[in-house]
């Protein structure tokens, strides 16, 4: 039988693969190897070796493999649900760490610090999500909110539950975060005016709008210090929709 040739040869290479990490690191692999060893947790009597080149091919490169989503990943021939949910959750894992990394008790007074804080949310991320990081008087952090999620230049918020969610977290102060998955760490005209109208949505909260930091992969940037904040007093209109788009 087939299978039955196969599978020692599978396993030593498995054998091997597991003893070459164990004594060099997973650094020591190739990216390809990195994807087979992976799979490795999904696919327990099979050579993954192809399919993990195939993946390659179709990304484009190790890292675009794990940013994409468990849809995006079945487009590859031999990739199930079982091997994409391991891809995509592995990335969410490695994303909930950074998060959980960060310092209990930074103050976000600096830009600096406010970007360090801030740019583990997006890790890996592959579609545009807006964060409103909550804050208290001495600008430590109370709540990361994420309101809202969806493709770039278009979110569509709740209002209502927004403002909700705001006032239970007793906060006064807060910076408003968002990505930018394909475009440079620079806020363009549609960022402004999201910003002014979160601005206007919180101030009768008494929720007073910092900065907004823009991520885009390892860059960041902050509107306030390139001065593209925008002063709400220049515009005193309240927005009272129950819903916007953005």
């Amino acid at each position: 039988m087939a299978d039955g040739k196969e599978r020692p040869i599978h396993e030593n290479h498995r054998a091997r693969m597991q003893e070459r990490v164990a004594h060099n690191g997973m650094e020591s692999l190739a990216e390809h190897e990195v994807l087979e060893y992976m799979l490795y947790l999904a696919i327990p009597r099979q050579d993954t070796n192809p399919l993990a080149h195939r993946l390659i091919d179709h990304f484009g490169s190790f890292c675009r493999v794990m940013e994409a989503t468990p849809q995006e990943l079945m487009q590859v021939k031999g990739v199930g649900p079982r091997s994409a949910q391991l891809i995509s959750d592995i990335m969410e894992f490695g994303r909930y760490y950074a998060v959980k990394k960060r310092k209990k008790q930074a103050t976000l007074d600096t830009t600096a610090n406010a970007i360090e804080y801030i740019k583990p949310l997006f890790l890996g991320l592959q579609n545009e999500v807006l964060y409103i990081i909550l804050m208290d008087d001495s600008c430590h952090p109370l709540y990361d909110l994420k309101a809202a999620e969806g493709v770039p230049n278009h979110v569509s918020i709740d209002t209502r539950k927004l403002l909700r969610d705001v006032l239970r977290s007793n906060a006064s102060t807060a910076i408003l975060a968002h990505n930018h998955p394909t475009g440079p760490a620079l806020p363009s005209a549609t960022d402004q005016l999201t910003t002014l109208k979160i601005m206007q949505l919180l101030a009768p909260a008494g929720i007073s709008i910092l900065d907004h930091i823009i991520v885009a992969g390892e860059n960041a940037c902050s509107m306030a210090d390139r001065g593209r904040l925008p002063d709400i007093s220049a515009h005193p209109g309240i927005l009272n929709a129950a819903s916007t788009d953005f």
